[in-house]
């Protein structure tokens, strides 16, 4: 379907709905849908109507197009045969993971000791699984629970709700299970360990417990609340812990690490985390435990003797020409009544320094524009110019400070500093064994706990979070956390060449019609599965299976 503009008598014009379609002779002709009415009197209403209409008719093609999949008539061999709804195959792979895991045992296990009325394992699996392939509400989740090849029991939506309540009290026990099973199946790499914080917006804007006003990534008004998360070495979890919305980033880290230290029998670690979580508190804490740190540090914010040492020329290694240069300075500095002794490592950038330049723009021009109007200053909420003027109630002519009028005067020292410091960045560790290169590229390895916060966020769409109470916020996270896990360990098994968007999209393309004498028509798969399916040892690659062969092979994935 697209749209298409028709001139009429009086050089009128029409906007209509029309689509295309071939008559008895095979001819393509167009029929019209529907009408819009007059463009000139569209477009006195919206200028833009034509771009917003094609784009509209573009999403409704999409829909169709997948209306008429679910429609679609197959011949098998004399007849033609209706086609039912896909049932998707491909999850079976993150189950067969599930199993390895022995999550099922364990909710089994939990669901007898607390004589759940349904099983919270065939919940927490519908649950991950959609999330897995098609993130949606919970209500919407349970809608689509005949769309596996293998079915789930009838599930209240009550009872989907409960269980949540059951996830919520379960959460520790369960992930030091899935640990200790990584640990076992896998001997999961935690000498090295990856920590961050992030929060999760919600639907609805009252605040209570979890849902707290706060510093939203996103800038939203509504609730959110904090998620400090673990990670390992390849980038798999080890644990997290959400904090109400107004918990400051920097108090998150110390009370998981202790849980996980006590309860997850994790040796010495070595913990890498951003500047927000640089704290005297928090690197006393891990240096009092004989653990490692690496963490970045602020250089601009932190006074003038920081900013001394890095600008410093004295000590530095110089490389490629000039563009790149690195130097290491000892220090031993007290954190309340404990003496920490540290590598300050410092790194230049010429690259880096361009950017920044290149960032900032003409703001000497921005900053003459407000020294010279200073009402501007009130309604701007440019930070990066405001920081650099300084304004009092000064006479111009005589100096004297008065109740006049604000004037604003540029804080050129402070500018010239800032300036100076572009591609300078600096990394501290209580390993003094490592050598530069050795903490960069350790530090390097936080993109991974970026991108695990960005596949919670975009492709599970843990946010906006729909449950309001406290447990249920906690329930949902933890289906949330098992489903990240899971992808994590494909992707390791898959050598991490696959994005999770990528697994997602194969994953969901992995789906076969029931035909009539029990016979699964399959549609052709994304290429990825291919690499699962070598992986598994299993051949799926068919136009038709018999039930009992398809049914055959599935379980052998299961099993695997």
């Amino acid at each position: 379907m697209f749209i298409k503009i028709v001139k009429k008598p009086g050089n009128k014009q029409y906007v209509y709905l029309v689509e295309g379609y071939r008559d008895a002779s095979g001819k393509t002709k167009h029929r019209r849908i529907k009408s819009f009415g007059r463009l000139e009197e569209l477009e006195k209403d919206n200028p833009d109507i034509i771009a917003e209409l094609k784009q509209w008719a573009k999403e409704e093609t999409a829909k169709k197009k997948r209306q008429d999949l679910l429609d679609v008539e197959i011949d098998l061999g004399e007849k033609k045969r209706l086609a039912k709804t896909p049932r998707n195959y491909g999850y079976v792979f993150l189950e067969s993971l599930y199993r390895v895991l022995n999550i099922h045992r364990f909710m089994h296990t939990y669901s007898q000791s607390r004589k759940a009325r349904h099983s919270l394992d065939d919940i927490l699996r519908l649950l991950v699984f959609t999330r897995a392939l098609a993130p949606s509400s919970k209500v919407r989740s349970l809608a689509m629970k005949d769309g596996f090849f293998f079915p789930f029991p009838d599930i209240s939506k009550d009872a989907v709700y409960r269980a949540l309540d059951h996830f919520a009290s379960v959460k520790d026990d369960l992930t030091k299970h899935m640990h200790e099973q990584l640990d076992q199946q896998f001997g999961r790499a935690c000498t090295m360990v990856f920590y961050d914080v992030t929060n999760y917006y919600f639907e609805s804007e009252p605040f209570a417990g979890l849902r707290q006003k706060g510093v939203s990534k996103e800038k939203r008004k509504t609730g959110i609340v904090q998620m400090g998360l673990f990670l390992d070495e390849n980038g798999i979890p080890i644990t997290y812990e959400l904090f109400p919305g107004n918990t400051n980033d920097m108090a998150t880290m110390r009370p998981i690490m202790k849980t996980m230290k006590e309860h997850y029998g994790l040796g010495k670690i070595t913990v890498v985390a951003d500047k927000g979580n640089n704290t005297g508190a928090n690197l006393a804490h891990i240096d009092a435990q004989q653990d490692h740190y690496i963490v970045s540090q602020r250089i601009r914010y932190r006074g003038n003797e920081l900013a001394n040492i890095v600008l410093d020329p004295e000590g530095y290694t110089v490389m490629q020409d000039g563009k790149f240069k690195y130097k290491t300075v000892k220090r031993t500095r007290k954190v309340g009544p404990q003496e920490i002794t540290e590598h300050l490592i410092c790194f230049y950038s010429k690259k880096e320094a361009d950017y920044q330049k290149k960032k900032r723009g003409d703001l000497e021009g921005i900053i003459e524009r407000f020294i010279d109007n200073p009402g501007l200053l009130a309604s701007s909420n440019r930070f990066g110019v405001k920081k650099y003027i300084r304004t009092e109630q000064m006479d111009k002519k005589t100096g004297e400070i008065k109740h006049t009028k604000p004037v604003a005067t540029f804080d050129e020292q402070k500018y010239k500093r800032d300036t100076e410091l572009d591609g300078y960045y600096t990394l501290v560790t209580n390993d003094l064994s490592l050598s530069p290169f050795e903490v960069i590229e350790a530090y390097h390895g936080l993109y991974k706990i970026e991108d695990a916060f960005r596949v919670i966020k975009s492709d599970l769409q843990g946010r906006p979070v729909y449950v309001w109470t406290d447990d249920h916020i906690r329930g949902h996270f933890l289906v949330c956390f098992v489903t990240l896990t899971l992808y994590r360990l494909l992707q390791t098994l898959l050598d991490n060449e696959p994005s999770v968007s990528r697994l997602k999209e194969a994953l969901a393309s992995a789906s076969a019609v029931h035909l009539e004498q029990d016979i699964y028509l399959l549609h052709d798969p994304h290429r990825i599965i291919y690499d699962m399916m070598d992986l598994w040892k299993v051949d799926l690659d068919y136009d038709y299976l018999r039930y009992e062969d398809f049914k055959k092979k599935l379980t052998k994935i299961l099993k695997a």
